[in-house]
């Protein structure tokens, strides 16, 4: 069992995820609704898994991707990118430039959902270390 956490503003997007998870797999999955408690999160429940919406308020979900892979605690944790809605051409382009561990888009299949958390989980078995924040 593998803990994950999603950090998503939108409760139908966290219940949506959510239900998927919990009854096809059993994995823990814990919410936080914005970057910041994101970040608290990661600090108390060391996750396996992120899932990550770019479109948060008060954060630009590509600066917290970019922080979260270039921190030593969190630089292996797998990071699946998802939306409820689609993404423009500049968001495109912008996703193209960083490396997630893959994208999830409303509605998705729970048999292809559940394949690409595998996916990421074997990739990094590894635990994350404690967080510790960024030097300014």
């Amino acid at each position: 069992m593998a803990n994950l956490l999603m950090i998503d503003d939108n409760p139908q997007s966290q219940k949506y995820l959510g239900r998927i998870i919990r009854h096809r797999t059993s994995h823990a999955l814990v919410f936080a609704g914005d970057g910041p408690e994101g970040i608290e999160k990661i600090v108390e429940q060391r996750p396996d898994l992120l899932f990550l919406d770019l479109f948060l308020p008060g954060t630009d979900g590509f600066e917290l991707f970019t922080t979260l892979r270039n921190h030593p605690a969190t630089h292996n944790v797998p990071i699946i990118i998802h939306t409820a809605i689609p993404f423009d051409d500049i968001t495109q382009i912008r996703l193209r430039r960083i490396t997630h561990d893959g994208l999830v888009e409303f509605p998705i299949e729970a048999s292809e959902l559940n394949r690409l958390i595998n996916i990421a989980l074997k990739r990094n078995s590894s635990q994350t270390q404690k967080w510790v924040p960024p030097s300014a």
